[in-house]
């Protein structure tokens, strides 16, 4: 189905770019106005026009209440003070029956990626990753290893849960996300 889709920490803007192939519309937020530019002129570059970007902090989404059918948090919520804060802001943003996805690091020691990266958090846990998610008020949570590469100290999880109410219309992307593995 024509779905709308929140990239919330946008960044460079690949995953909106990749997202805009199969979403009907694509906001893609992030609070550098520069990083900004550049994702905009990389989709000029590849002739992608359903993508709406705006500046704007994860923490307070610049979007209206029940206005998306997925928020994507991918590689977000370690750079931001309170993540609680902005899966709240996500479900907010959702729709009933909506899904929120986020793709981030699995607790890491890897103290370097703080003054290099400006991370703020080395990664999560995955009960605390699953406990913020319920507490934020979605049902239905996962949280699984999505990708390590040998020799790489860093593990993605892919989290995911479903605000209730209303019909679940990106059932084919949980579905694709939770099949691939078990929950942790």
């Amino acid at each position: 189905p024509p779905l709308v889709v929140a990239d919330a920490g946008c960044g460079e803007g690949y995953l909106a770019l990749e997202a805009a192939r199969w979403a009907d519309q694509v906001i893609a937020i992030d609070s550098s106005r520069d990083v900004l530019k550049r994702a905009r002129q990389l989709a000029r570059k590849r002739g992608v026009s359903n993508i709406t970007w705006r500046e704007g902090r994860i923490e307070e989404l610049p979007l209206e209440d029940a206005s998306v059918d997925v928020v994507l948090l991918s590689q977000a919520l370690h750079h931001v003070p309170k993540p609680e804060a902005a899966l709240g802001e996500a479900v907010r943003a959702l729709k009933p029956g909506g899904t929120v996805l986020v793709l981030d690091l699995r607790a890491h020691g890897q103290d370097w990626v703080r003054e290099r990266l400006g991370d703020r958090w080395l990664g999560f846990r995955d009960e605390s990753l699953e406990d913020w998610l319920f507490r934020a008020g979605l049902e239905d949570v996962r949280v699984e290893v999505g990708a390590r590469l040998k020799g790489d100290p860093f593990t993605v999880l892919v989290a995911s849960g479903h605000k209730p109410g209303g019909t679940r219309r990106a059932g084919r992307l949980g579905a694709a996300v939770s099949a691939r593995g078990s929950v942790r």
